[in-house]
C-alpha cells in the first residue's frame, strides 16, 4: 500500500492528517456555530414567556417590566458600544437606525404583551405569519418578483392565521383578539426589519442589536405611560436586570448571530423550532394545549415559507439550466 494512502476520506492518511483532523474539526465547528446560536436564540425566545410569566406573578409585569427591561439592555449595550468604539456608525446611517429602533421597538413590545395576555403557541404561530408579510412588503417596496409560489405562501399563511385565531369560540374573547392582533402586528413589523436590512452592511450586530433596545424601551415607555406603577412587586423583581443582560441580551445576541451568518433558506426552517419550545414548554410548565384547529393552522402558517422556498429553488434551477 502505497504513503498516504488507506481509509482517510480526506482526513486520516499522510504524516501531516493531525492538523488535517484538526483542521476539518475547526471547519466543521465554525458551520455548525451559527446553526447552534441560532437554535439557541429559538429555544431563549420560545420560553421568553415563563421569565414574563414568573415577574407578573411578582407583581411586576405589564408594560413596565418591559419598559425596565429594555432601559436595562439598552443602556448596557450602550455601554458596550461606546468602549468598542461602535456609536460611530449610528451617525453615518441615521435613517436605517431610526428605522431599526421603531420597527424593532414594536416588534418586541408588541410581541411581550402579546405573551402576556394570550396563548402562548397561538402567539408564536401568529408572529410566525412574517415570511408572508416579507414576502408582500418586498414585492411593494423592494420590486422583487413573487412568483406563484410566492402568492401561494402568502395565501397558506393568511389561511392558517384564520384557523389559529377562529378555532373555537374562546379566541373570540377580548383578550385573545388583542393579543392575537398584537401578535401578528409584531410580525408585519419584523418582516419590515428584514426589508430595511437587505443589503445593508455597515451596521454591526451590536449596532443594530442595540438601536432596537432602545426602540423597545421608548415604545414600551409609551405603552406604560398609561398603567400604573406595580405597587408592593416581590422581590422576585430584583432578578429583572439579570433578565435583561443574560436572557435577553443572550437571546438578541445569538439569533443575530446565526442569522447573519446562515444562508436565508437554513434560517427559515431553523427559526420556527422556536414554537415548539414555546409550545412544549407552555404544555408542561402552563398547562398549555393546542386543540386540532391550531395544529393544522400551525401547519400551513410552517409550511408557507417552506413552499416559497421550494419555488424558489425550482425557479433557480430552471433559470440555470436555460
Amino acid at each position: 500500500m502505497e504513503k498516504g494512502s488507506g481509509f482517510h476520506f480526506g482526513i486520516i492518511g499522510s504524516r501531516g492528517d493531525p492538523w488535517q483532523v484538526a483542521n476539518v474539526l475547526r471547519s466543521a465547528g465554525r458551520a455548525l456555530l451559527p446553526a447552534g446560536s441560532l437554535i439557541a436564540g429559538a429555544g431563549l425566545w420560545g420560553c421568553y414567556w415563563w421569565p414574563l410569566a414568573y415577574f407578573t406573578r411578582e407583581g411586576f409585569g405589564g408594560p413596565w417590566l418591559a419598559a425596565t427591561t429594555y432601559l436595562l439592555a439598552a443602556g448596557g449595550g450602550s455601554a458596550l458600544l461606546a468602549w468598542r468604539g461602535g456609536t460611530r456608525g449610528w451617525q453615518k446611517r441615521r435613517r436605517t437606525v431610526f428605522l431599526l429602533a421603531l420597527l424593532g421597538g414594536w416588534t418586541n413590545v408588541a410581541f411581550t404583551l402579546a405573551l402576556l395576555h394570550g396563548s402562548v403557541a397561538q402567539v408564536l404561530l401568529l408572529f410566525y405569519l412574517s415570511p408572508a408579510w416579507a414576502t408582500i412588503f418586498s414585492r411593494l417596496f423592494l420590486k422583487e418578483r413573487t412568483g406563484t409560489a410566492g402568492v401561494l405562501s402568502v395565501l397558506l399563511a393568511i389561511t392558517g392565521s384564520g384557523m389559529v385565531i377562529l378555532h373555537n369560540q374562546t379566541a373570540l374573547s377580548s383578550s385573545s383578539w388583542h393579543s392575537g392582533l398584537l401578535a401578528i402586528s409584531s410580525g408585519i413589523a419584523f418582516a419590515l426589519i428584514n426589508v430595511v436590512l437587505r443589503g445593508e452592511k455597515e451596521l454591526g450586530d451590536l449596532q443594530r442589536s442595540v438601536a432596537i433596545w432602545w426602540g423597545c424601551a421608548l415604545v414600551a415607555l409609551v405603552f406604560s405611560a398609561f398603567a400604573p406603577w406595580p405597587a408592593n412587586p416581590g422581590w422576585g423583581a430584583a432578578l429583572v436586570p439579570a433578565f435583561a443582560w443574560l436572557w435577553i441580551g443572550g437571546a438578541t445576541a445569538s439569533t443575530v448571530y446565526g442569522v447573519s451568518r446562515l444562508p436565508v433558506t437554513v434560517s427559515a426552517v431553523i427559526m420556527p423550532i422556536e414554537i415548539l419550545f414555546g409550545a412544549v414548554s407552555a404544555w408542561i410548565l402552563a398547562g398549555q394545549e393546542l386543540g386540532w384547529w391550531d395544529l393544522a393552522g400551525g401547519a400551513l402558517i410552517l409550511g408557507a415559507p417552506l413552499v416559497h422556498l421550494l419555488g424558489k429553488g425550482i425557479q433557480t434551477a430552471g433559470e440555470q439550466a436555460a
